[in-house]
C-alpha cells in the first residue's frame, strides 16, 4: 500500500471512531439538560451557543498550529478536547459542568451537518491532512468518501446514544474517543509548515470566511433547534429522536457519494446554487406544518441538501490555497461560519423561550428564525458568485489547458 493510501486509511479510521464518541454525545447531552438540570429549551441554546463560539476562536488557533507547529502535533492536542467532554459529564453534572462539557466538545451542531459540529475543532488540520495526500483529480472524491465513512460512524453514534443509561452511554464515548487518538502515531505526512505568520493567501482567506459568515449565521438560526423542536414541542421520545437523526444522517451521508458527480456536471458554483437554494422552501416549511411526522420528512431532506456539496467545497478552498496556509485558511472558514452560527444561535435562542407563543397569531414565534433563514441563505448564494464566479472559471480554464 502506498504511503498516502496507508495514511488516508489511518487518518478515515480516526475520524470514524471519533465520529462514534461525538454521535453518542450529541444525542445524550440534550436529554441530559432537560432531565437532569430540567432546562429549558432556551438555556439548552445558549449552551450550543457558548459552545459555537469556543469551538469558532479554537478552529482558528488549531488552523495556525496545524501551518506552524505542524499536523500531527496540531492533531494530538485539537483531539484531547473530545475525549474530556464525557470526563467532565461524569465527575458532576450541573449548570457549570454542561457549559465546560459544551465548549470542550464542540455540542453546537447536528452530527448530521459534519464539520464544526461535536469534536469540530480538529476540522482545519483533518482538511490540511487531506489536502497533502491528495492531488486536485482525487480530491473531491476522497473528501467525499472521507465524509460519507466518518458521517456512517456518527449515525451509528446517534443511535447508541438511544440505548444505554447516561453513565453508560459517557463512559463509552470516553473510552472510544480515546482509543481514536491511538491511531495518530500511524499516520506519515509530510513536514508541511509556514515560515512565518504572513499569508499570501488573504484576499480569499477573506472571501471564504465572508461567506463561511451566512452559511454559519443560517445554520446558527436553525440547526440547534431542530432536534430540540422533536424533544420539547412534539415530545418525541429518546429512541425515537435518535432514530429519526441517525436516518437524516444515513441520507445526507449517502448523498456525499455524489459530490464528484455533482462537481463534474454542475461545477463548483451551480452546485452551491441548487442544494442550498432548495433548503430555503424546506426552512421556511419546517416551524409551520405542525406535525411531527411532517416535520421529520423535512428534516430527512435537509441534511442531505446542506452537506452534499460541502466535498466540492472543500476541494475547491483547498486547491486556491498554498499547501503551507490551508491550516490556517480553513480555520478561519470554519471559524468564522461557527462565530456566527453562535450569533444566529444568541438571536434565535428567545424565540424558542416561549415555545407555545405565536407571532400576531399567525404561526408559532419560533417560526421567525427559519425566516431570517431564508433570507441569510440567499445573501449568501449571491456573495459565492461574486467572489468565485472569476477564480471558477480560471480553473476551469486551466484544466482545460491540462487535458489538451
Amino acid at each position: 500500500m502506498k504511503e498516502p493510501t496507508r495514511s488516508l486509511v489511518y487518518l478515515s479510521v480516526l475520524r470514524s471512531v471519533r465520529s462514534v464518541a461525538a454521535g453518542i454525545l450529541f444525542i445524550v447531552f440534550p436529554y441530559m439538560v432537560r432531565e437532569l438540570l430540567h432546562g429549558s429549551l432556551f438555556e439548552l441554546g445558549i449552551m450550543y451557543a457558548v459552545a459555537g463560539l469556543a469551538t469558532a476562536g479554537l478552529s482558528i488557533i488549531v488552523g495556525y498550529m496545524a501551518d506552524l507547529i505542524g499536523r500531527k502535533a496540531s492533531l494530538y492536542i485539537s483531539s484531547v478536547l473530545l475525549v474530556l467532554t464525557p470526563i467532565v459529564m461524569l465527575v458532576k453534572f450541573n449548570l457549570a459542568t454542561a457549559f465546560a462539557a459544551a465548549i470542550l466538545g464542540g455540542i453546537s451542531a447536528t452530527g448530521a451537518m459534519g464539520a464544526g459540529g461535536v469534536g469540530g475543532v480538529v476540522g482545519p488540520v483533518q482538511n490540511a491532512i487531506i489536502a497533502d495526500l491528495t492531488h486536485r483529480g482525487n480530491r473531491t472524491k476522497l473528501i467525499s468518501l472521507l465524509s460519507f465513512i466518518g458521517s456512517v460512524t456518527a449515525a451509528a453514534g446517534t443511535l447508541i446514544g438511544g440505548m444505554f443509561n447516561y453513565r453508560e452511554e459517557l463512559l463509552l464515548a470516553t473510552v472510544i474517543s480515546a482509543a481514536s487518538m491511538l491511531l495518530i502515531p500511524q499516520l506519515r505526512l509530510p513536514d508541511v509548515r509556514a515560515r512565518g505568520l504572513s499569508m499570501k493567501s488573504k484576499v480569499n482567506a477573506f472571501k471564504f470566511s465572508v461567506t463561511g459568515m451566512l452559511n454559519g449565521l443560517t445554520n446558527g438560526l436553525t440547526v440547534p433547534f431542530i432536534v430540540p423542536i422533536f424533544i420539547y414541542v412534539y415530545d418525541a421520545p429518546r429512541y425515537l429522536t435518535g432514530e429519526v437523526t441517525t436516518a437524516a444522517s444515513l441520507i445526507a451521508t449517502f448523498s456525499m457519494l455524489l459530490a464528484p458527480k455533482l462537481e463534474e456536471s454542475l461545477g463548483f458554483l451551480r452546485s452551491i446554487y441548487i442544494t442550498r437554494g432548495l433548503t430555503i422552501p424546506i426552512m421556511l416549511a419546517f416551524p409551520l406544518v405542525g406535525n411531527f411526522w411532517a416535520a421529520v420528512g423535512l428534516y430527512l431532506a435537509y441534511p442531505m441538501l446542506r452537506v452534499i456539496a460541502i466535498p466540492v467545497q472543500q476541494s475547491f478552498l483547498l486547491e486556491l490555497t498554498p499547501p503551507e496556509e490551508r491550516g490556517r485558511v480553513s480555520g478561519y472558514n470554519q471559524g468564522s461560519r461557527l462565530l456566527l452560527s453562535s450569533v444566529g444561535t444568541f438571536i434565535g435562542s428567545p424565540f424558542f423561550y416561549l415555545q407555545d407563543a405565536s407571532l400576531l397569531g399567525l404561526m408559532p414565534l419560533y417560526a421567525v428564525p427559519f425566516l431570517a433563514y431564508a433570507v441569510a441563505m440567499g445573501a449568501n448564494i449571491y456573495l459565492y458568485r461574486r467572489f468565485f464566479g472569476a477564480d471558477e472559471a480560471r480553473l476551469r480554464g486551466s484544466s482545460a489547458g491540462v487535458e489538451a
